[in-house]
């Protein structure tokens, strides 16, 4: 097996993040000439998302890079899309009950409204601050539109699930829209900024679509414990859990499975027991092969989709360390 080394392609986009940071708070502070109690709640949020230090969220530069154009022309895009992941980190938070009103300095209702104009204006007025062709300025506000709509849809499935159990399909279906919809926008508006045709940017849609799905499982896996584990607090259907309900499917484990499931919302101990089962060889194994299968695509996809270079190189690392860290029995990986 030949071992790439991306460190120099990690660390020239680490080095990035300055830039980026100074870049949101200048924008953030045109935001505020005309709006400038929303500019500060905004910046507020910014400053308590600890999720910005995702390399993962970077993803524009080494696409583009990847398709050879000068990665510093996606700038925009990876100032617009902070300001749209940190909106929809407050919102996710919000509609959890876990938001913390200490971390910021808001309150509940003024961080609903700040994280709502995150998801869908502030990124617009943002773009607008650059000088950007016509082409792109057009094509990029119809992006970032659809895509909120396509998280807002997911999000809306994820959490008016019914009580049953969840297919594998339609779970799918909900992250490749919450977390996946992201994702491909960031892709392909980076692919855009190279030049890419109609045909390589469905490419880069698919794979950001399933990226942010990869994410997504990586972040399910990302609990300290079953005990506190808010996707079973909440009752969230997710491909775990679909994977479980389809393996115990006419066996004598269902009724357990189901037990366990209701029980699992508000008693930790069965909490526990619901992540031993969930843990069960018969249940994990199988489910590492989904995954595995989900990531030799993905693989497959990217080589179709950028020649041979250290960001394509980059763009691989990422979702092998995510895919990874979505595995069960795997640890969660720095990215």
């Amino acid at each position: 097996m030949v071992v790439i080394d991306v460190t120099r392609a990690y660390e020239d986009l680490l080095s990035r993040e300055e830039e980026i940071t100074a870049a949101v708070r200048t924008s953030v502070c045109l935001l505020g000439d005309d709006h400038p109690v929303l500019a500060d709640a905004v910046a507020r949020l910014l400053h308590s998302d600890r999720s910005k230090a995702s390399v993962s969220r970077l993803l524009p530069f080494p696409v583009l890079g990847a398709l050879g154009g000068d990665p510093d022309r996606a700038l925009p895009l990876a100032v617009a899309s902070r300001i749209w992941w940190t909106g929809a980190e407050v919102f996710d938070d919000l509609a959890d009950g876990q938001y913390n009103a200490a971390s910021t300095g808001l309150s509940t209702a003024q961080a609903s409204i700040a994280s709502a104009a995150c998801l869908a204006l502030v990124p617009l007025t943002v773009l607008d601050q650059y000088a950007l062709p016509p082409h792109l300025r057009s094509s990029w506000g119809r992006e970032c539109v659809d895509s909120s709509l396509h998280a807002a849809e997911g999000q809306l499935a994820d959490v008016s699930a019914e009580s049953g159990f969840p297919s594998w399909a339609t779970v799918m279906r909900t992250y490749a829209g919450k977390s996946g919809a992201p994702y491909a926008r960031d892709a392909v508006m980076a692919a855009q900024l190279a030049g890419a045709g109609e045909e390589l940017l469905r490419g880069w849609r698919a794979f950001g679509r399933l990226f942010g799905v990869v994410r997504q499982l990586a972040n399910d896996r990302a609990a300290e414990s079953a005990e506190t584990d808010e996707d079973l607090i909440n009752g969230t259907p997710t491909l775990l859990l679909a994977h479980a309900a389809e393996s115990a499917a006419g066996t004598a484990e269902w009724d357990t499975l189901t037990s366990l499931r209701v029980r699992a919302r508000h008693d930790p101990a069965a909490r526990v027991a619901f992540g031993e089962w969930l843990n069960t060889p018969d249940v994990s194994v199988t489910y590492n092969q989904r995954i595995r299968s989900v990531h030799r695509h993905m693989c497959l996809l990217l080589e179709k989709l950028a020649p041979p270079s250290e960001d394509r190189d980059l763009i691989r690392w990422m979702l092998e360390a995510s895919a990874k860290a979505s595995r069960l029995g795997a640890t969660e990986d720095t990215a």
